[in-house]
């Protein structure tokens, strides 16, 4: 199988640190896909060539594109690798968030596309991910065909899929699939959603909520989260078989993991200056936490 990795990033000192360090542990970590060839799509900016040079230089096969920006929310931009790499190109598109450091060897990554039969392999978003959705069920009845049917088990239940898209896999398939939808959901449950906020901030109503003699109409609680909603919305409309992704390949450290996933919520360090002197004293302090991904990121940076 022909696999392919796309990452996504801004062109500041912050976001290009968080690459580079995820592309050194790709490559020094990686296992049997250590050596995957890399895209890395820039934000509205191309990368300037010396930037270029060094990523070539220590992290090829690497190649780059640029993309318009998607502005619904912060995160929306990293639909961008649906169109940016060509899916002919491509057995499986395996994406990662820039700020993602790979601890051990992928090997597996893979297996419920190759083994199961999964066309997209994600995470399963927790409570803080599933939680901001007001009522996920009236989403899926808005967006997706009546005739829709592929839920999934978790824990012996049934559910509709619900992503944390830190780290997802898609065939190329499933990308031709759901790509337009995961952007087209996106705007239109960001854009409904600032029109509620927009009316619902009105004194009269904002009276009357107090009161509660009005219920919100809004679909979700924090923008942050609509990205994702609209990736499983997309997956559920076009009947793409899903597969939740194991923890250990997404994690913000807690477990014996093998991707790290640098929440900003727990990991706080100045990513600016990742690389600064001025590193040393959070490395220190994140050598002698209780938390095995601070202990571990601390240690790939020491290096």
């Amino acid at each position: 199988m022909r696999l392919h990795l796309g990452l996504v990033s801004e062109t500041t000192d912050e976001f290009l640190n968080q690459v580079k360090l995820c592309l050194f542990s790709l490559r020094k970590n990686g296992g049997t896909l250590k050596n995957i060839p890399v895209t890395l799509i820039t934000n509205s900016e191309p990368l300037n060539i010396k930037e270029k040079k060094f990523l070539k230089k220590h992290f090829s096969p690497i190649e780059f594109k640029t993309m318009p920006k998607l502005g619904a929310i912060p995160t929306t931009s990293k639909l961008n690798v649906f169109y940016a790499i060509d899916p002919s190109i491509y057995d499986i598109l395996i994406f990662m968030d820039c700020d993602t450091v790979v601890r051990k060897p992928l090997d597996g990554i893979i297996d419920p596309i190759k083994n199961h039969g999964a066309e997209f392999v994600c995470r399963r978003g927790g409570k803080t991910d599933r939680n901001r959705f007001v009522n996920f069920d009236k989403l899926v009845a808005k967006f997706c065909r009546q005739d829709c049917k592929n839920k999934i088990y978790f824990e012996g239940e049934k559910e509709w899929p619900m992503f944390n898209t830190g780290v997802f896999l898609a065939t190329s398939e499933a990308v031709r699939k759901i790509r337009k939808n995961a952007i087209n959901f996106t705007y239109e449950i960001f854009n409904r959603s600032q029109g509620i906020r927009a009316i619902e901030s009105l004194p009269l109503i904002k009276y009357l909520y107090r009161l509660r003699l009005l219920k919100t109409r809004n679909e979700v609680f924090a923008d942050w989260t609509i990205e994702q909603g609209a990736i499983a919305l997309s997956c559920i409309n076009a009947g793409v078989k899903v597969q939740y992704l194991d923890e250990i390949f997404n994690s913000w450290g807690n477990i014996d993991f093998r991707i790290l996933h640098c929440f900003k919520s727990l990991y706080r360090f100045r990513r600016s200056e990742m690389y600064s002197k001025d590193s040393k004293l959070w490395i220190k302090e994140y050598l002698n936490s209780e938390i095995p991904g601070k202990i571990f990121l601390a240690k790939i940076l020491r290096r």
